[in-house]
């Protein structure tokens, strides 16, 4: 008798944890880079500390899985391949547009919450503000750069300032129109507009301090956008409600224990992660749309 208890007691175990096994999964970060295997050492750390915290929640183990574009992302969220999505908010705003994944926390990257994109000129330019540049050319760093194209670009539209991608900078800029041209590198943009060859240029306010240096007095700000989160998180809409609340719970302690400390800093130095501000989260939501637009027809 006592035997066959002591194998029912066994059996109900094995069960137990065969179900426990079966119900355990990976948790999938994502993000977008032209560097993956670089991207995959600063996020795994990271993924690791997640799925630790989550082991009551049916989290085994943490993966990064690295796109090469928005579309790429797009295409392993449909099939189920990610969790959470991490980036720049604007970028975040285009997968999200795609896939159904919702903006789920602010991400303090290297210390900084927030940041603003400005549109500038030369001290000595008759441009007073984004509204004289018809029939002039703007420089922008690159078309998925959310700081030096996505938000000063989509920024000016709402102001009524028409665009229109000139294949270089020869091309003529119809004159009530302003062109822009993509120089690859915020560096680029910055001598392109000291030395005269386009009439603007456009980046965040944190690299236009770093690349004007000596400079300064020879440049002149005519446009200054709304501040964004710096880096976000974005959740898939398949994770259960009890697992969302477990990781918006774990991201927004991380910051509380030296050990998440300690990987938040190995994290390109993030601070912490903290819910976006509503105010934020309503000027994101005005973005939304132009974003995709701008996003899709690249």
């Amino acid at each position: 008798m006592k035997l066959r208890c002591l194998l029912l007691q066994l059996s109900m175990c094995i069960s137990l944890l065969s179900a426990n096994s079966a119900i355990a999964r990976t948790l999938v970060i994502g993000t977008i880079s032209d560097e993956p295997v670089k991207e995959i050492r600063t996020y795994l750390p990271f993924v690791k500390y997640l799925a630790k915290q989550l082991e009551t929640s049916g989290i085994n183990d943490g993966k990064v899985v690295i796109a090469r574009d928005i579309d790429h992302m797009a295409n392993l969220i449909r099939k189920g391949e990610v969790d959470l999505f991490v980036d720049s908010p604007l970028v975040a705003l285009a997968i999200n547009e795609k896939t159904g994944f919702q903006l789920l926390a602010r991400r303090w990257k290297k210390g900084t919450a927030e940041y603003h994109s400005v549109v500038f000129v030369r001290q000595n330019s008759d441009i007073a503000s984004v509204r004289d540049l018809d029939g002039r050319v703007v420089a922008f760093e690159e078309s998925f750069s959310s700081s030096g194209h996505l938000l000063p670009r989509i920024t000016m539209e709402q102001m009524g300032v028409s665009l229109t991608h000139l294949p270089n900078l020869q091309s003529n800029v119809p004159s009530e129109q302003s062109g822009f041209v993509f120089t690859g590198d915020d560096e680029n943009t910055m001598e392109w507009v000291l030395r005269g060859r386009v009439d603007a240029g456009a980046m965040s306010m944190a690299n236009f301090t770093k690349r004007a240096a000596a400079n300064r007095a020879d440049l002149k700000i005519i446009l200054k956008t709304a501040n964004i989160p710096r880096h976000s998180v974005s959740l898939s809409p398949t994770v259960a409600p009890q697992l969302f609340s477990a990781i918006e719970a774990a991201l927004f302690s991380m910051h509380d224990s030296e050990e998440g400390k300690s990987v938040l800093e190995n994290f390109e130095r993030t601070t912490k992660f903290d819910p976006i501000p509503l105010a934020m989260m309503a000027q994101l939501e005005l973005f939304q749309i132009p974003v995709f637009r701008l996003v899709d027809e690249n």
